[in-house]
């Protein structure tokens, strides 16, 4: 990508020269740098086309098509308060000490003046606005903001609803999915109460425009429409595809149910991983759902309907910016939290070290910058000394990701820098290339090539071939 490192210079000259008189020399000092549009989206897996998956996502396709397209990014955990976390601080959790959903962050003393992203461009002159779910939860509609939406990063917050409502249709007296037919367990194994409560699908009882996640998007779409005296960190979060897949009927017709494709029932691909990793407090819904074609689809719809769902929230959001004054100075940075599993290897939801656990869309538009695609594994960490390059201020604090603006500019380099995944201290997956090296806290190991593999279907540990490979990527574990 050429004249990258000429960014901000571009971007001042714009700023200037839209002004004029005495207007310049009181404006200048706040438009020399270029405005943030961010969107996060809940449990996005690879389905959206531009990936080659089969959602039907224009608005995403879109931008993918105008910015630089990461084929290959990952969370440094699939959960979503971890992933979160490491994103908004650049830093690993073995740092912060994040690991899972339960828990906020700041609570742990040596986190209370870590600055987050937003927090460190607020120090930068930056207005922060957010709306809908950035960190683990979003603002709330009451006075006072959760404490989990990190209200300090925050100079707004928008006190909307998030997500769409009409679960409890699919639900039954206790308060479950209704498809379970009230049973607890399934193939001996307990169904976990967050699932019994949250797997569910189908049509929402809101229309588009009532829903929260619409709300979002459309308080996005008004702030860029608005005049700014200072740039702006824009954070936009999009609840939608995350479980209760509910969205109104219209999405869900897009998909008809004899055209759901489904993957490959995983039951074959289990046997060559160690007997512990066959299953995990998900599996027993995955299979409940995978030995009920007739469900699977139905779910597979729902699924695929939220992500169409989302598709038309972001298209709202990126259509405000690109009919507004700041379109051709501000970066867009789309990503999702991590990946989600539809039944994959007998897993829902994310929570996995696979690839389909953890792949996430991540697209970064930059004025001035020509569309690309890379396909090394990144990481999300990797955003924010990213924007530190981009905007050239200072990182406040030593990140754990990488600057990937010398891969932007010449996407055929060689990289060795690996996207490192952890769930839970001591279980690590090390993307590198085509592969995925996995080892867990007990040992066990998992090598798969990607490329004639896609699906991870076998385990290539001990295959000799790939030997040299496994070792260079043992070296990439982290110390702790």
């Amino acid at each position: 990508m050429k004249n990258i490192k000429k960014l901000v210079v571009h971007l001042t000259t714009m700023a200037c020269l839209s002004l004029s008189g005495n207007a310049i020399a009181k404006q200048t000092s706040n438009l020399d740098k270029p405005n943030i549009l961010m969107i996060a989206i809940d449990d996005l897996n690879n389905f959206p086309a531009s990936w080659g998956g089969p959602a039907i996502t224009p608005n995403i396709d879109r931008l993918a098509s105008q910015g630089v397209q990461f084929m290959s990014a990952h969370p440094a955990v699939p959960a979503c308060n971890p992933s979160r976390v490491a994103v908004l601080t650049g830093l690993r959790p073995e740092i912060t000490g994040q690991h899972e959903n339960k828990g906020n962050f700041r609570s742990n003393p040596q986190n209370k003046n870590i600055k987050t992203i937003p927090q460190w461009l607020a120090d930068s002159g930056y207005k922060t606005a957010a709306a809908g779910k950035i960190f683990h939860k979003p603002r709330g509609t009451g006075k006072k903001p959760e404490p989990q939406s990190d209200p300090q990063s925050w100079h707004e917050q928008s006190a909307n609803n998030t997500g769409v409502r009409g679960a409890h249709l699919h639900k039954d007296e206790n308060g479950y999915a209704k498809w379970l037919n009230g049973i607890e367990e399934y193939d001996g194994q307990k169904i976990s109460a967050y699932l019994r409560k949250f797997a569910i699908w189908g049509a929402s009882s809101e229309t588009t425009e009532e829903s929260g996640d619409y709300q979002t998007a459309q308080y996005c779409n008004d702030y860029v429409q608005q005049t700014h005296n200072k740039p702006f960190l824009l954070a936009c979060g999009i609840f939608r595809p995350h479980s209760p897949q509910v969205v109104p009927q219209k999405y869900l017709d897009m998909y008809p149910l004899d055209s759901v494709k489904l993957p490959p029932k995983p039951y074959a691909d289990m046997q060559d991983i160690s007997k512990r990793e066959q299953i995990n407090f998900s599996t027993s819904v995955a299979k409940a759902v995978v030995d009920n074609e007739a469900e699977w689809k139905r779910a597979m719809q729902a699924y695929l309907a939220s992500v169409t769902f989302a598709d038309e929230m972001i298209g709202k959001i990126i259509d405000g910016l690109d009919n507004s004054q700041y379109k051709n100075n501000t970066i867009v940075v789309l990503w999702s939290d991590h990946g989600f599993q539809v039944g994959h290897k007998l897993r829902w939801e994310k929570f996995s070290l696979w690839n389909q656990a953890t792949q996430a869309p991540f697209i970064m538009r930059l004025p001035n910058g020509s569309p690309t695609k890379i396909e090394h594994p990144v990481s999300l960490l990797d955003i924010y000394p990213t924007l530190a390059h981009i905007l050239n201020i200072a990182e406040p604090h030593k990140m754990s990701g990488n600057n990937l603006l010398p891969l932007i500019n010449n996407p055929s380099m060689a990289w060795d820098k690996p996207a490192i995944i952890t769930y839970m201290p001591g279980n690590h997956a090390i993307r590198l290339g085509n592969f995925n090296y996995i080892k867990y806290d007990h040992g066990a190991e998992e090598f798969y090539d990607l490329a004639k593999d896609p699906n991870e279907y076998s385990n290539l540990i001990n295959e000799p071939a790939y030997q040299l490979e496994i070792e260079k990527m043992r070296g990439h574990l982290p110390l702790k």
